[in-house]
């Protein structure tokens, strides 16, 4: 089943339990994925990786207002968008960790060592790794890498 078909039947599922913040998450879930299929504005179904990049980007938005929470001190605002995060990450293919990412720089700083600039490195992996790693993650275990 698809991505999309896949919150719709959770969405289905919260109503019947009467889950209201998980109700709630996937509604706004569902909004996403039909705003991202109507930007596309052709009559095809929305593809896997158009879905993924719809619901990564939500979870982007949510990890930068934990971190706004947080910094404002308000604990119990971040633990809710923490709860809609791993809602929304329950429908996305799982990402590698920092010591996979990292043994995959050093792979690839090994077979090329002319690549010097984490910028650059950052890009041929993230082409290479794709949903596998979140690219913000990625740059950074570059510049450890890279010592920059």
């Amino acid at each position: 089943m698809s991505i999309k078909g896949d919150v719709q039947e959770a969405l289905k599922m919260a109503m019947k339990n009467k889950d209201e913040v998980r109700l709630a998450c996937l509604r706004m879930a569902k909004g996403a994925l039909l705003l991202k299929e109507k930007e596309s504005a052709t009559t095809q179904d929305l593809t896997e990786e158009e879905a993924i990049q719809a619901l990564r980007s939500e979870v982007r938005k949510r990890q930068q207002s934990i971190e706004t929470y947080r910094e404002l001190g308000k604990a119990g605002e971040a633990s809710k968008i923490e709860a809609e995060i791993a809602i929304l990450e329950a429908f996305l293919p799982r990402q590698l960790s920092s010591e996979q990412i990292e043994a995959h720089v050093r792979a690839y700083v090994a077979e090329h060592p002319d690549v010097n600039h984490p910028g650059k490195l950052t890009g041929v992996l993230k082409k290479a790794l794709g949903d596998q790693a979140d690219g913000k993650v990625l740059n950074e275990v570059c510049r450890k890498v890279l010592g920059v």
